[in-house]
């Protein structure tokens, strides 16, 4: 009996202790900067995603269980002892400048802040294994006591003919993943001699900083073309990729931040470019890049014309059955790209899984939310999406919205889920088929209910309709 009272005892001691264990957190970005600033702690930036999709097609008595090693006892106790914690969603506006800057993609996001919001170090995913979170947060610690990159910055505008610093900036920017070091790059290349362009690693660290296609550093760089060639065949196509990928959101994004249309073509013709074997695929990423330019500097007219001809040839003359049948070998060679890339992981054959669904009992499935990221966009949701923005855009042209009424039954064929019928009960009543708007946010909201999302949004919407006060 005193062996039982003895275990009881230290099973309570010890879930009492698990318990007790939590983050210190702060109740804004705000107070924990200020904290770091007193404390002379760093901040760690804990960004995660709200809303996550539960688990689909389970046996009906599976517990889920969320688990990671971030709440484990040793692991909570180091963060706690080095730095300010504010622990948010990415949809909180307070962070997202800081996700642009860092060039942020995957959630959960763990990012590591000095006082005046400088980023020195980041990572990212859920992990069962608390080793990752130790080892993170050694290498956050090592990385605070590096050079900060105001500090760079201030070295580099005392002096910007100085090329060793300039590259220290730029490559402390690299590792952390910012990749919008074109305008640095540009005073980094009009530092150089013509003679340094026909050296290969001076060439390679200009295009991997991600020049503006039209600008100096980029045309200095092009000037020995046997060595750009070179670079093209030799480098691994991931390098490769990034060079063209920094290139592109670079150049277009300057563009929309000064207006600057010749720019942002030189953007989107470099982007056509990388695709010069696929006409099809180069015309895509073209409209792509410019279609972005003229929304984000709300430049209507040259949007609707693009996106009308855009939308009607890349998505409109392709039958239904063809688009189901390109997104299915689309989905299979991602899928084997994955499975590829996870050689260690044993593969359950489906009978095996469907024979261990049907043993009686509890079931208890683990999932591990290791990263969360932007997924590719589907024709359905393209097409809704181009159908919405003309909406949201407010024309009143019959031809543009007739058009958007098209892509938007072609999304709905596609895949008929509540937020494509939405869309079209709201183009239907801007049309003024108001009897047809309503019976397609009927259907919107049927939908909602099987797909178990909330209706609220879709019934405030048909109210409106009704009421002719949308």
């Amino acid at each position: 009996m005193k062996n039982l009272i003895a275990l009881a005892l230290s099973i309570f001691i010890t879930y009492s202790s698990g318990i007790a264990q939590e983050l210190k957190k702060s109740k804004s970005l705000k107070t924990a900067l200020e904290q770091s600033l007193s404390s002379k702690k760093p901040v760690l930036l804990i960004i995660e995603v709200s809303g996550l999709p539960k688990p689909t097609d389970l046996p009906p008595n599976a517990k889920i269980s969320f688990k990671s090693a971030l709440d484990e006892p040793e692991v909570i106790n180091s963060i706690n002892e080095n730095f300010v914690v504010y622990k948010t969603t990415m949809s909180d506006t307070s962070v997202r400048s800081v996700i642009r800057e860092a060039n942020v993609k995957s959630f959960p996001a763990f990012v590591f802040l000095r006082a005046n919001k400088d980023v020195f170090y980041k990572d990212f995913g859920n992990s069962t294994d608390q080793k990752k979170y130790i080892l993170m947060i050694e290498k956050a610690l090592s990385a605070s006591k590096e050079t900060s990159i105001s500090d760079l910055e201030a070295q580099f505008n005392a002096d910007k003919n100085n090329n060793t610093v300039l590259r220290k900036l730029i490559d402390t920017r690299k590792k952390l993943g910012i990749t919008n070091n074109a305008q640095l790059i540009e005073q980094y290349a009009n530092n150089l001699k013509i003679g340094d362009f026909n050296d290969y690693q001076n060439v390679l660290y200009i295009m991997e900083a991600g020049p503006y296609s039209d600008g100096n550093a980029y045309k200095l760089a092009y000037t020995n073309r046997k060595l750009i060639d070179s670079l093209y065949k030799t480098e691994p196509l991931q390098r490769r990729t990034a060079i063209n990928n920094a290139i592109i959101s670079n150049t277009i994004a300057d563009a929309a931040k000064h207006k600057n249309t010749p720019r942002a073509i030189s953007g989107a013709s470099f982007a056509r470019n990388t695709w010069s074997r696929d006409y099809r695929r180069g015309e895509q990423a073209y409209n792509t890049q410019i279609l972005w330019y003229y929304s984000t500097v709300k430049d209507t007219t040259n949007y609707l014309r693009t996106a009308s001809y855009f939308y009607d040839n890349f998505y409109m003359n392709i039958g239904a059955d063809s688009i189901k049948k390109i997104e299915a070998k689309n989905r299979e060679a991602l899928s084997q790209k994955h499975i590829a890339s996870m050689p260690s992981q044993k593969q359950i054959s489906k009978e095996k899984l469907d024979s261990l669904q049907k043993i009686y009992g509890k079931t208890v499935v683990t999932q591990s939310v290791v990263t969360f990221g932007s997924t590719s966009n589907s024709y359905a949701n393209e097409l809704n999406n181009a159908a919405w923005k003309f909406y949201e855009i407010g024309t009143k042209n019959l031809n543009y919205l007739s058009k958007a009424m098209i892509w938007s039954r072609r999304s709905i064929e596609l895949n008929s889920i509540a937020g494509y019928y939405d869309t079209l009960a709201h183009i239907l009543y801007r049309l003024g088929y108001n009897e047809e708007a309503i019976k397609t946010q009927e259907m919107a909201i049927t939908k909602a209910k099987s797909e178990k999302i909330s209706t609220d949004n879709f019934e405030s919407e048909l109210r409106k309709i009704k009421a002719k006060t949308l």
